[in-house]
């Protein structure tokens, strides 16, 4: 019982050495191989990606075909080809997970590398080596790792590095099986089938590549429209929750009487706090009865049709008229109304002052006018009368002072006298009630 948990103990710390050394190995590569190249768009990131993943994996799984190529071109003889497999390993290492270098420059290096391991592969072992294999298989990396334009370059590598191998085996230049297995001919049909397979690789991997990044640049483009739709509705409903506190103190909390009515019918839609306290009625009342419940009678004749031929105008209106509270007080108020649009309906918004102490006191005025203007005409015509007949008598009496007065003359003076007075205590009693 204990060796089997002293076993199952043991495996579990190999497999955390192994996971953490594989963790820590791939976070280095993709810390590594991080970097934009000169073209820094969405599209250039992914194929990034594809190229550290390829390095990620290249290096460790590159042993299963470096260790036993090494060790048996060391074997049979085969130096050149041992050294350059190590050369071109190393080389990529170095190469690829140097920083400082442009990304763009690693990618390149790492291909001309493997094409010239191809080459040297394929010299060396003719097609029974992986050289041919390489050549379809750096097509096929080159559409994935770079645009198309590119990809369709490799297709023309594949075809110089057959010319070069053409040649070869035409003046026959090196000890190569190629010269010895193949003449121009065969290599020629041998190598237009490389060049066939690499142009259809490339071509139906460009078209799906393609087709990807379309998607990818749809749903770029869809998921910057959502964001800014986001935004916008964010912003949206921040000027909402803006236009509800500024309607809420402008209409809700406004201190004169202020209520939303409908122009058809002219009932209440909506009605504020002030409204409900001034006029008596509560909400629920207010909302079930329309304007002429709070007008006099009289006022609504033409009401309608004088409102709409106002509203046309599209300026705000401003009159006096009496309104009736719920105990039936008759009062004057100042109204403002101004056409705007409610629920999908046509609406203006009333705006009510109480002005029976301004009209009580414009009334007092006109009043007191009309008094002092008769005060006036009693003084300018009234007054002139008796106050003539008088100068006129007290003349004839100085005229003859040496006699006795004429007892009519004296009858007359009085009357005026009297008269006189009775206009004076008129005077000064309307005077006092003005």
């Amino acid at each position: 019982m204990r060796n089997s948990i002293n076993h199952i103990f043991l495996k579990e710390i190999i497999f955390s050495f192994f996971f953490n050394l594989w963790y820590n190995y791939k976070f280095f590569v993709e810390n590594a191989t991080k970097g934009l190249t000169h073209n820094e768009s969405q599209e250039s990131i992914w194929r990034d990606n594809i190229f550290t993943s390829l390095i990620t994996y290249l290096l460790p799984v590159c042993l299963i075909a470096l260790v036993p190529g090494v060790y048996i071109g060391i074997r049979d003889g085969y130096l050149f080809i041992a050294v350059f497999d190590l050369f071109a390993a190393l080389s990529i290492a170095v190469i690829v997970l140097n920083k400082k270098i442009n990304l763009t420059f690693r990618k390149l290096y790492v291909i001309f590398i493997l094409y010239c391991l191809a080459i040297v592969l394929m010299i060396a072992f003719g097609l029974a080596g992986p050289g041919i294999i390489y050549l379809l298989a750096l097509s096929v990396l080159t559409a994935i790792i770079f645009p198309r334009n590119y990809a369709f370059g490799s297709i023309v590598l594949n075809i110089l590095v057959s010319i070069f191998c053409a040649v070869i085996i035409g003046l026959k230049l090196f000890n190569s099986p190629l010269i010895t297995e193949y003449g121009v001919g065969p290599w020629i049909a041998i190598s237009s089938n490389l060049v066939f397979l690499s142009w259809l690789c490339v071509v139906l991997i460009s078209k799906t590549i393609n087709s990807l990044e379309n998607t990818f640049k749809r749903e770029v483009r869809l998921k910057k429209e959502l964001q800014a739709e986001t935004i916008q509705r964010a912003e949206t409903n921040k000027q909402l929750k803006e236009s509800e506190g500024h309607y809420k103190s402008l209409f809700i909390m406004n201190p004169s009487p202020m209520w939303v009515m409908d122009v058809e019918n002219f009932q209440f839609l909506q009605v504020n706090e002030s409204a409900i306290q001034n006029y008596g009625y509560t909400n629920e009342e207010f909302l079930s009865m329309n304007i002429s419940d709070i007008k006099l009678e009289e006022d609504m004749e033409n009401y309608s049709e004088n409102l709409l031929n106002d509203l046309k105008s599209g300026s705000t209106l401003n009159r006096i008229v009496q309104h009736r509270r719920k105990n039936h007080e008759i009062f004057y108020a100042e109204v403002r109304i101004n056409p705007i649009p409610f629920k999908e309906k046509e609406a203006v918004l009333v705006m009510a002052r109480d002005m029976t102490e301004q009209m009580n006191f414009t009334k007092a005025i006109e009043s007191q006018n009309n008094r002092l203007q008769e005060i006036a005409y009693i003084q300018s015509h009234i007054v002139r009368a008796p106050l003539a007949r008088i100068m006129g008598l007290v003349d004839i009496v100085v005229q003859n002072v040496n006699q006795i007065p004429d007892p009519k003359v004296l009858s007359y003076l009085d009357q005026s006298a009297k008269e006189f007075d009775e206009i004076i205590k008129m005077i000064v009693s309307k005077t006092s009630q003005a």
